[in-house]
Order: C-alpha cells, then sequence, then structure tokens
C-alpha cells in the first residue's frame, strides 16, 4: 500500500481528535518519558541564546512543562498544523508562556535562524521518506550552532494501523533510518534509544541531536 494521505486528510485526523487529545495529555505530560526529555534538553540549551521551537505542538502540554519547570524565560514557539489543536494550545499557554501558529512542520521558511531547540514529538511518521530529510535541513538551518534536536517517532518497519480511527496511511521507521537521514541533514547524534511504549503495541524511537559549532 502507497503512503499517500495528504496534508488535508492528516490536518481533518487532529482536528477530530483533538479535544480527547487534549484531555489524554492531561494524564500523561508528567510521565518520564517527557519529563527526561525536556530537562536534558533544558541542561543542554542553558547557554544558549534563542527560543525553542515545537514544530508539532498538538495541545502544547511540552511547550507549558517546558516553561513552567524548567525554564521560564526562554520564548517558545509551537507549530501546529490542525487549527483546533492550535486553538487549545493557545488557550492553554498564555502569551508570556509561549506563542502558537498554525503551520506545516515541513515549511519554516518564514522563521529566521536563532533557535536554540527544535522539538517533534510523534510526527515525522507522516512523512514520507522522501520528506524527512528536507524537513531536517529546515529544522538545521533554523537552529544557532550547538542548537539542539528532539525527535520522537514510532520505530520499526510498514504502515502504523489507526483501526477505526482513521483510514491514513502514516509510516514506522527504523532507528537506523532516522539517524541516517539526521546525519544527512547535518545533526551529529548524541543519543538514540529504542523503547516500548505502554499500552501502544509499538515501540518508539528517540533521537537527540545537535548542530555542530562552525569553526
Amino acid at each position: 500500500m502507497a503512503h499517500k494521505t495528504s496534508t488535508d486528510q492528516v490536518r481533518e485526523l487532529y482536528e477530530s481528535s483533538a479535544d480527547s487529545y487534549d484531555k489524554m495529555m492531561d494524564g500523561e505530560i508528567d510521565h518520564p518519558l517527557y519529563t527526561d526529555t525536556l530537562g536534558r534538553l533544558s541542561t543542554r540549551i542553558a547557554d544558549l541564546p534563542g527560543r525553542g521551537i515545537d514544530t508539532s505542538c498538538g495541545s502544547g502540554h511540552m511547550l507549558e512543562l517546558f516553561h513552567t519547570r524548567y525554564d521560564a524565560d526562554r520564548e517558545l514557539l509551537g507549530i501546529e498544523l490542525s487549527t483546533r489543536m492550535a486553538q487549545i494550545a493557545t488557550a492553554r499557554l498564555q502569551p508570556a508562556e509561549a506563542t502558537v501558529m498554525t503551520g506545516d512542520m515541513r515549511d519554516l521558511r518564514h522563521l529566521e535562524t536563532g533557535a536554540a531547540a527544535i522539538v517533534s514529538f510523534f510526527a515525522l511518521h507522516h512523512l514520507t521518506p522522501e520528506e524527512v530529510v528536507p524537513t531536517l535541513v529546515q529544522w538545521h538551518r533554523v537552529l544557532v550552532a550547538g542548537g539542539q534536536l528532539v525527535v520522537a517517532t514510532w520505530e520499526g518497519e510498514g504502515l502504523i494501523d489507526y483501526g477505526s480511527e482513521s483510514d491514513i496511511a502514516a509510516l514506522r521507521y527504523s532507528r537506523e533510518q532516522l539517524e541516517g537521514w539526521t546525519q544527512q541533514a547535518g545533526f551529529a547524534i548524541d543519543r538514540c534509544v529504542v523503547e516500548p511504549v505502554e499500552g501502544m503495541g509499538m515501540d518508539a524511537v528517540y533521537l537527540e541531536g545537535s548542530k555542530p559549532l562552525q569553526g
């Protein structure tokens, strides 16, 4: 089966599930998956200027957690494909905490270079293999030298089965694929692990990388 899901289909999936996703994240955001990852990120960018960007910010829970627990002074930006998700995230985040805009994680041409960190949790599975490297290249451009990348995506091969929730085609990628694409885009890989996700029947790959210092 070919990967033919359109951007409109992906957007509609998250439009229809935004409110239930928001409630789910209320109960999950304190999981070590999020707290440990964001804690390490805050340490790594402590001496770096620039904002943090979540390129698939969903309901805004990760931005809120980062602001309230780790770095209340850093400017944060959330980008979200779904209008409803962006509305929920905007309502959750006070203007002083983060700015949220609707947009496509594949296209950051409107953003200037100068970010300290870019985060993407469970969104790359909506991209075709041909789209991943160009997307990572855009993220690399936006980061300052030494800037940090954090990516989580579903690990393995083949399609993700959404069951009765949706018939969209989304793809799992192996650790080796993700590492190769990330390096091809110009990043150094600092940490990459594969771990099971409770209740999902799938493993996830978690990658932390950095944009090498120039000179």
